[in-house]
């Protein structure tokens, strides 16, 4: 995983930790308010958090009616929160491909049952215990 530009030193380490792990929460709004939360797999590449899902499942369908959405790490004594934004990416999947090949053996290309490639901005991250204490607007 590269580090992104954009990003101070400590941040940045921060999001390389959050893209190593080995999946993370997903959370989004359904259309009527109530919350959705699961686990999913993901990538971090050049700034952007991607996760591969179900174009028919409640996560793909609630970020095509409420963008904003928050993912965390599973350890709630040392938390790694990122907010962002959420928008379906299709354009990205062959570009995506080898990373979830290395990260997971999962050739995102060949399961056709996933089928939807949704990008996540992060507008805000949070860190406390051993990733350290820091608020960070991007």
């Amino acid at each position: 995983m590269q580090a992104y530009d954009s990003w101070e030193p400590a941040l940045n380490q921060l999001m390389q930790k959050f893209g190593a792990a080995e999946a993370c929460w997903f959370s989004s709004v359904r259309k009527d308010g109530r919350a959705h939360l699961a686990p999913i797999w993901h990538v971090l590449h050049e700034g952007r958090i991607y996760v591969v899902t179900q174009r028919n499942s409640v996560r793909a369908a609630n970020i095509r009616h409420h963008a904003a959405v928050s993912l965390a790490l599973a350890d709630t004594s040392n938390a790694l929160i990122v907010e962002g934004t959420a928008q379906p990416t299709p354009a990205m999947r062959e570009q995506l491909r080898p990373l979830f090949q290395e990260k997971y053996g999962w050739d995102i290309r060949t399961d056709p049952t996933y089928d939807d490639v949704i990008a996540v901005t992060p507008t805000k991250v949070i860190a406390w215990g051993n990733h350290g204490n820091g608020r960070w607007h991007l």
